[in-house]
């Protein structure tokens, strides 16, 4: 008898997919409701808030029971810049002349479509981090 392909696999994919879309409709909207109501309106932030926590939970269920992969140097570098930036904000809060990101950032997003297409962004890499594929070289 010739093996056979297993058939959960087309369903296993079907279900990524679906996920996939998902998420890319819940983005869709979430960035709508920014665009449509305004960054700093009630609106805008709890579709905001609402869009984080789904695909918090949805990370979250996903790996549920893993044990975190250690970080080893690679980690360092993300620590460097998350340090600068928040040492930035320090800094920005303790001096009134100098400009905080979001100072600097309001001329470029100061356009509706641009502003959209960061939150955009922001969604995706978001998503990305959350379901970006497991080390190749680890079993499981």
């Amino acid at each position: 008898m010739a093996p056979t392909e297993p058939v959960h696999d087309a369903r296993v994919l079907s279900v990524a997919r679906s996920h996939r879309l998902a998420g890319a409709v819940v983005a869709v909207c979430c960035v709508a409701a920014v665009t449509v109501y305004g960054e700093l309106s009630p609106q805008a932030l709890v579709a905001v808030g609402l869009t984080g926590l789904l695909a918090a939970g949805y990370g979250v269920t996903i790996r549920a029971g893993e044990a975190a992969p250690p970080i080893g140097r690679r980690g360092a570098v993300w620590l460097f810049w998350l340090a600068a930036a928040g040492a930035w904000e320090l800094v920005t809060l303790a001096h009134d002349g100098l400009p905080t990101v979001s100072d600097l950032a309001d001329p470029v997003l100061a356009h509706p479509a641009a502003r959209c297409a960061a939150a955009l962004g922001w969604v995706a890499v978001g998503a990305w981090l959350v379901s970006r594929p497991r080390d190749p070289r680890e079993p499981g």
